[in-house]
């Protein structure tokens, strides 16, 4: 299916906005462990300061790396996006070596599961990965719209 440059940002942000979200969501569960706000139920426990820190350090980590490090991987792969054709197959939202990342961050996140890293850890990494990407997924949001590449002839 081959879709438009403008389809390919949207793309882009919306696949980084969607898994962002389901690893904060994810993270948030492994490190609070099902507890909502609203729970007072003494028995079960209550989230400690531990959880407490571990999730700030978590949101910390990922402000920093959503507003420095992943908006300049965002800026590269809008400037690829503007080189491609007008319609191009879908899987070219990302290069190769992108793919080749997403898949390696899955199997590194498969690793650290199957190692029986604790819940609070993989909480963390989670919370921490996921808000990375949630903020880095708007260098895609608010990247100048994509126009067709005019060549120009000298006069």
């Amino acid at each position: 299916m081959e879709v438009s440059r403008e389809t390919h940002l949207r793309l882009a942000f919306i696949l980084w906005a969607l898994v962002g979200t389901g690893l904060l969501i994810a993270g948030g569960i492994f490190l609070f462990r099902d507890r909502t706000m609203s729970e007072l139920d003494p028995a079960r426990g209550t989230p400690g300061i531990v959880e407490g820190i571990g999730f700030v350090i978590a949101l910390a980590v990922g402000f920093a790396k959503g507003n420095f490090v992943l908006p300049k991987i965002a800026r590269k792969n809008v400037a690829r996006i503007e080189l491609l054709p007008e319609r191009s197959p879908f899987y070219m939202t990302f290069s190769l070596k992108s793919w080749i990342l997403i898949a390696s961050m899955m199997l590194i996140g498969t690793v650290i599961r199957l190692l029986g890293a604790s819940y609070f850890i993989r909480g963390v990494i989670y919370v921490a990965v996921g808000f990375a990407l949630v903020l880095g997924s708007r260098g895609y949001l608010l990247a100048p719209s994509v126009r067709p590449v005019e060549k120009k002839i000298p006069s």
